[in-house]
């Protein structure tokens, strides 16, 4: 039986945060959670991590910033960016991740399931099971 993917979930919003990590538990995933980018940078740091997630509008080091420091130190990580806002300081959300690194963004609000199967699909078959 192939390993589950385990995943990086980062956000501020406690409830948002436990919903989709049981919604991604039970489409098969590994979830560690994170309430912010350093601990989410912590996360990551320790290894075997498989994927990333994380909001885009946090207090402190936000979404963005945490992307754009992410794919640095992680270049082969995928990164999903999150967001309820469509747009950031005038621009599109998903504009901005996609400029920054990131290989996908849900906007809010959506399904944990909508998120595995993006997952899914940026994963590779062997790591992602959804």
């Amino acid at each position: 039986m192939a390993a589950r993917a385990k995943v990086c979930l980062v956000d501020d919003d406690i409830f948002v945060r436990d919903a989709l990590a049981l919604g991604l538990n039970d489409a098969g995933f590994d979830v560690v959670t994170a309430p912010g980018a350093a601990a989410g940078f912590d996360i990551v740091q320790r290894g075997g991590i498989d994927a990333i997630v994380t909001d885009m509008n946090m207090p402190g080091t936000d979404g963005a910033q945490f992307i754009s420091e992410a794919r640095g130190r992680w270049p082969d990580i995928p990164i999903v960016a999150i967001s309820g806002a469509v747009t950031i300081d005038g621009q599109e959300t998903a504009a901005i991740a996609a400029s920054l690194g990131a290989n996908a963004t849900l906007m809010k609000p959506f399904r944990a399931r909508q998120l595995a199967e993006l997952l899914s699909s940026l994963l590779p078959p062997s790591s992602s099971q959804s």
